[in-house]
């Protein structure tokens, strides 16, 4: 069988030729327990403390599993009720909210900052210039706020751009495609301005409980949040507590808890077409240009990169630990979602998008 590999950033994103429905049917078992030993080799080796991972095809689960501890010091076991801190996979929501609400008001990602909040006085014209396209592509340039050590739990909105309202650019905009964690805050600022409240209540009402999604809840470590994982992460060859922290000023890029079960149901709303077009997703979810024509590395609020052989891929990790990523034949339709949640490792040698991507190359390679 002829193998395809491309590398995304650190990323080994391996394809074989696809499957098909007819294929797929009568070797499901022998895919499936292919795809548990390859897992369960993973855990063994990198020292994985907990995880959840679920596959769809053709947007239906086909398979899902857990694995070891949702915590360590209780030797409590994990289950696909846990819910994890899902870190910046919190941006696929805000993307679809954002797009659900620009269609709603008849506005755009072309649209600048100041054409949707013009009477920010706190704001630098130099930000108020930025388009939403920019913010939700990471190719703003706008200074990041962990490049200055102020990272996603601050005090206030206020905090946040007092302390960076004078910093360079870390590039001209559209020149780079850099992970950006500011461009969001002013993404949840938006949202609350057209949606006319406060961004956690919106989502609540308009997301978590139309869709069913109970156990969908914003909140940092230190907020309690029913059968949520414990995270770790290792601190001088020890095990420690990873405190996932965030504030609200935040939750747009960061700050979701929910389960698996939760993640995989939204996502299956989403590919449903009813919130969003198609022709919408088509552009959320194709790689923004640079000025120098190339590809960069997000879609708008997406990871998004085109592979080889008219494969395409896109998703999003959380906090190095976590991963959701959908690949997709453009000429075919052949499709499969990789949903992957963990509590953190001892050794993340290879990454989770890493994990995720090889379990779809098991799917897609079976014959």
């Amino acid at each position: 069988m002829k193998k395809l590999m491309i590398t995304v950033l650190f990323t080994s994103i391996l394809f074989t030729k696809s499957y098909s429905k007819e294929q797929l049917t009568p070797v499901d078992k022998k895919i499936f327990s292919e795809v548990d030993e390859y897992v369960e080799s993973m855990i063994d080796s990198l020292k994985i403390v907990g995880l959840n991972y679920m596959v769809l095809i053709d947007n239906k689960v086909v398979h899902g599993k857990s694995f070891g501890l949702s915590n360590v010091q209780l030797q409590v076991p994990m289950t696909m009720d846990n819910s994890f801190p899902v870190a910046s996979i919190s941006k696929l929501f805000s993307s679809i909210a954002l797009h659900d609400l620009l269609s709603i008001h008849n506005r755009n990602v072309n649209e600048t900052i100041e054409e949707f909040i013009p009477n920010r006085k706190d704001l630098p014209t130099s930000w108020k210039k930025l388009t939403l396209k920019q913010l939700l592509s990471h190719t703003s340039g706008i200074p990041d706020q962990i490049d200055y050590q102020i990272y996603l739990a601050p005090k206030s909105e206020k905090s946040v751009i007092d302390a960076l309202k004078n910093k360079p650019f870390s590039s001209k905009p559209g020149t780079e495609s850099k992970y950006n964690a500011t461009g969001f805050l002013l993404i949840r600022i938006i949202i609350e301005k057209l949606a006319n409240q406060d961004f956690e209540s919106y989502m609540q009402k308009q997301y978590f409980d139309k869709l069913g999604l109970s156990s969908a809840k914003y909140g940092g470590f230190k907020k309690v949040i029913p059968n949520r994982v414990t995270c770790y992460q290792n601190i001088d060859n020890t095990l420690e507590l990873f405190p996932l922290n965030y504030s609200s000023p935040m939750y747009a890029g960061a700050g979701l808890n929910i389960t698996i079960n939760d993640l995989t149901k939204w996502f299956q709303e989403i590919q449903k077409k009813q919130i969003l077009t198609k022709n919408q997703f088509e552009k959320i979810w194709a790689p923004v240009k640079l000025n120098n024509g190339k590809d960069g590395y997000f879609g708008l609020g997406w990871e998004a990169y085109r592979l080889q052989d008219n494969y395409r891929m896109v998703g999003h990790g959380g906090a190095g630990i976590s991963s959701l990523q959908h690949y997709w034949n453009e000429k075919t339709n052949e499709n499969v979602t990789i949903v992957l949640l963990t509590n953190g490792a001892f050794n993340w040698v290879i990454r989770p998008n890493q994990i995720n991507s090889q379990i779809a190359n098991i799917i897609l390679g079976a014959k």
